[in-house]
């Protein structure tokens, strides 16, 4: 791989991640919050205000994302390899989360197209998922 590839890819790289340009997501103190698990591929972002704001893990593997109004949740994901081939999408999905409640954000390709699926995690249910029933359209932040 010559020089100029390899500086495009890590450029494409840092850009598709977000670190460079999109603020880390704090919660205010005493907010109520619910907590996202970010276990899953692709970088997670929020959507507050018309704005991104990235999804940082804490040692748990979890963020704090607020809860009670309709907030977008997305996935930026970039997979480059060798040879040229590369993949990149940042689907969302949004949701009204409940403070205390755990959520898990699923990202699937499948036939050439991205998705995000945010769901509860329940112990009730043999997944360990459950549906939310506010799961629903997202604001577009892409850009932003």
């Amino acid at each position: 791989m010559n020089t100029s590839r390899l500086a495009l890819a890590l450029a494409a790289i840092t850009l598709a991640s977000g670190c460079a340009v999109v603020p880390e997501y704090r919660a205010p103190q005493g907010a109520a919050v619910a907590r996202l698990n970010l276990k899953s591929p692709g970088n997670k972002w929020i959507c507050l205000a018309g704005q991104r704001q990235r999804l940082v893990a804490d040692s748990t593997g979890y963020a704090d994302i607020p809860a009670g109004n309709r907030v977008t949740i997305g996935s930026s994901y970039y997979n480059y390899v060798y040879g040229g081939v590369s993949t990149s999408c940042s689907p969302r999905s949004s949701i009204i989360p409940e403070a205390g409640q755990r959520y898990y954000i699923d990202f699937e390709i499948e036939a050439e197209r991205c998705f995000a699926f945010i769901f509860k995690e329940d112990a009730t249910h043999r997944t360990g998922l459950a549906l939310d029933p506010t799961f629903g359209q997202s604001t577009d932040c892409f850009g932003k």
